[in-house]
């Protein structure tokens, strides 16, 4: 399994942003801690849903929370074999839904990703894969970007 890290996160929001946000740095601990599933850490969708409840939960950053959880949330569901399955628009109302209530993280997940045909290759270095997925859904952040 491949996990974010704190600086993963803060990493992620400054290169969505484009700034240094100021950031709470216990709701980013309990953020990564959410991507682990103690005792059965190999339940990938399960362990994507608590991360995307826990980011819009908690809203650690002072700008862009949507987007660093899409970009998070993404990275962690493809480094880990998963692939997305929607396209940018609907990426983006995805995150939106369950930011709002209109959906629970788990519906989401179940939505948006399957296990993927092929999956990434393990010598993908974290850091290379979410720029990888900042670049290629750079339209749905676009769509998150009002009101983040």
């Amino acid at each position: 399994m491949e996990y974010l890290t704190v600086h993963d996160f803060v990493w992620i929001n400054n290169a969505i942003t484009g700034k240094v946000n100021a950031y709470d740095y216990f709701a980013l601990e309990a953020c990564m801690a959410a991507q682990y599933r103690y005792g059965n850490s190999h339940d990938v969708p399960t362990q994507a849903a608590e991360l995307l409840g826990k980011l819009l939960n908690v809203n650690p950053f002072a700008d862009g929370n949507l987007r660093t959880t899409l970009i998070s949330v993404l990275s962690f569901l493809n480094a880990n074999g998963y692939a997305t399955t929607k396209g940018e628009t609907e990426l983006a109302e995805a995150i939106r839904a369950v930011a709002t209530g209109a959906s629970t993280p788990q519906e989401t997940i179940k939505a948006i990703s399957a296990p993927a045909s092929t999956p990434l290759p393990t010598t993908l270095a974290l850091r290379r894969l979410i720029t990888l997925e900042c670049n290629t859904h750079a339209s749905a952040l676009q769509h998150l970007t009002d009101g983040d």
